[in-house]
C-alpha cells in the first residue's frame, strides 16, 4: 500500500493534483498495487468523479452533520465518496479524546481511518482504539531526505510489534523521510504494508518513474 499526501503544495493543487492522481490510478493499475491519493478538500469532487483508485481526506472532524461551522464532516465524506482520511498527522494534531470519537464514527459511515502517531508511546494508544491503519512518523524526518526505515529502525520495529500485538487486522505504514526504492524496502522488510510519501513524489521531475520505482519493490 502507497499513500501519496499531496498536502497543500501549489504543484499538487487544482488541475495539478488531478494529474497526479492520475499517474497513481496508471501505476496502481499496472503494478496491481493499492495507491491512495490525499488531495485537498476542494480538489476532492474534482479526482473522485476522474480516478478509480481511493481518495482520501487529509482530514476529518468529529462530526457527522449539522451546526459545525469550518468542520469537515463525516456526511460530507460520505456524499462525495471518499474511502478515507488521514487524522493526527503532526502537521494537523489533534486530542486523543477527538480521535477516539472520530474513529467510532467512521465505523458507522464506513469510512476508513488512517491515523498517524509521532512516537511510539502515542502509537499504542490510538492503535486500542483500532484504527483502520496506524503509521509511524517521526515529524522530525518529514521532508529531511531522512527515511524512518534507516534513521529510526529500531523505533520502526518496536512500532511494528506494538501495533501487531494489539491487532494485527490494523494497516501498519510509515512516513517521513522517504525518498527511494530503497527505503521502501527497508520498511517492508521490517513489517510494515506500506508507506506515506508526499514531498518526494509532488516535487520528482519524473513522477511516473519515481512511482513505478517505488511500486516495483512490492512486487520483487
Amino acid at each position: 500500500m502507497i499513500v501519496l499526501n499531496f498536502k497543500t503544495y501549489k504543484e499538487a493543487s487544482g488541475r495539478k493534483s488531478l494529474k497526479l492522481a492520475r499517474i497513481a490510478e496508471n501505476v496502481s493499475k499496472k503494478y496491481n498495487i493499492d495507491i491512495f491519493v490525499a488531495p485537498q478538500f476542494l480538489d476532492i469532487p474534482l479526482l473522485v468523479k476522474a480516478v478509480k483508485i481511493p481518495v482520501l481526506t487529509q482530514h476529518v472532524d468529529d462530526v457527522e452533520e449539522g451546526r459545525f461551522t469550518g468542520s469537515i464532516s463525516f456526511e460530507s465524506l460520505k456524499e462525495y465518496g471518499v474511502y478515507g482520511s488521514l487524522i493526527n498527522h503532526s502537521e494537523k494534531k489533534i486530542p486523543m479524546e477527538k480521535i477516539e470519537r472520530v474513529i467510532k464514527i467512521s465505523k458507522k459511515y464506513g469510512v476508513k481511518i488512517f491515523a498517524l502517531a509521532s512516537d511510539l508511546r502515542e502509537a499504542e494508544r490510538i492503535a486500542k482504539l483500532l484504527p483502520y491503519s496506524l503509521s509511524y512518523e517521526p515529524p522530525e524526518l518529514i521532508a529531511s531526505g531522512m527515511a524512518v526505515s534507516k534513521y529510526k529502525t529500531d523505533s520502526l520495529k518496536k512500532f511494528v510489534k506494538v501495533v501487531g500485538e494489539i491487532n494485527p487486522k490494523i494497516v501498519k505504514l510509515c512516513g517521513a523521510g522517504i525518498t527511494n526504492e530503497d527505503d521502501v524496502r527497508a520498511a517492508l522488510e521490517i513489517g510494515t504494508d506500506g508507506v506515506l510519501i508526499s514531498s518526494a513524489f509532488v516535487f520528482s521531475k519524473d513522477k511516473k518513474k519515481f512511482l513505478e520505482k517505488i511500486a516495483k519493490v512490492f512486487i520483487s
